[in-house]
């Protein structure tokens, strides 16, 4: 049976941190810490199939256009110069099981995250990772609809990618695929529409913060639940009733 494996204090042997943790680190202090020293994991939400199935057709088809050398039809027709890049370790950096890793030898963390692509400017010459994300708006997204975890995990990427010998463009890219409706009736087709957002990324809060997260995990008490935990809000609610 798969365990799950706990941060141990002065351990030689190098703990994985990866992406998903760190934005749960950014979410609530205390279950990341049940989480990582414990092994105690928040209950798992409903799987999104559909949106996970139109995130992946993409990929196929930007795998296409990396074998041909070329730009996506609907990235083109925003005048956009981006084609996917071609390098023998992408596959197992785009694997949710294996990742980019980069060993933090300051904290002895393996940061580890998987990409979904990166793709190069064929004016600028410059690379730029990507995340793909599946939504259903009847109107066109804007920057201020995106989540800012997006972009902090657009840096992270982009700071592993750097660690592993990429030279990386400042700019990060969210590709956002918006299914319409093409008819009310509901046996009719979808229609899918790219939304394409750059930005300068910051990456000043990595360092930092991997060296918070270093010091919480050696320490011995709990933190505290956060106000804006629904999950450490249920249990402690739940937990005061019993009380009574």
């Amino acid at each position: 049976m798969w365990k799950k494996k706990i941060y141990i204090k002065n351990s030689q042997q190098a703990f994985k941190l990866n992406r998903t943790k760190i934005d749960l680190y950014f979410d609530c202090k205390r279950c990341f810490f049940l989480d990582q020293k414990y092994g105690i994991k928040r209950p798992h939400g409903t799987p999104l199939a559909l949106n996970n199935k139109v995130v992946q057709k993409l990929k196929s088809e930007l795998d296409v256009c990396r074998k041909e050398k070329k730009t996506h039809p609907q990235v083109l027709e925003r005048n956009l110069n981006f084609f996917p890049i071609n390098n023998h370790n992408l596959d197992e950096w785009k694997n949710p099981f294996k990742g980019i890793k980069y060993h933090h030898k300051e904290t002895n963390f393996l940061l580890n995250g998987s990409i979904d692509d990166i793709w190069i400017n064929n004016i600028t010459k410059k690379n730029h990772c990507l995340i793909i994300k599946s939504t259903t708006k009847s109107k066109p997204l804007s920057y201020d609809e995106i989540w800012s975890g997006y972009w902090r995990q657009l840096s992270f990427y982009s700071y592993l990618l750097g660690k592993n010998s990429i030279e990386m463009s400042k700019t990060g890219i969210i590709v956002f695929i918006n299914t319409l409706e093409e008819e009310k009736n509901f046996s009719k087709n979808f229609s899918f529409k790219l939304n394409i957002f750059e930005k300068i990324l910051d990456f000043e809060w990595i360092e930092p913060t991997v060296k918070k997260i270093f010091q919480l995990l050696n320490e011995e008490h709990i933190p505290n639940r956060s106000n804006y935990c629904k999950y450490c809000n249920y249990y402690f609610n739940i937990k005061d009733k019993v009380n009574e």
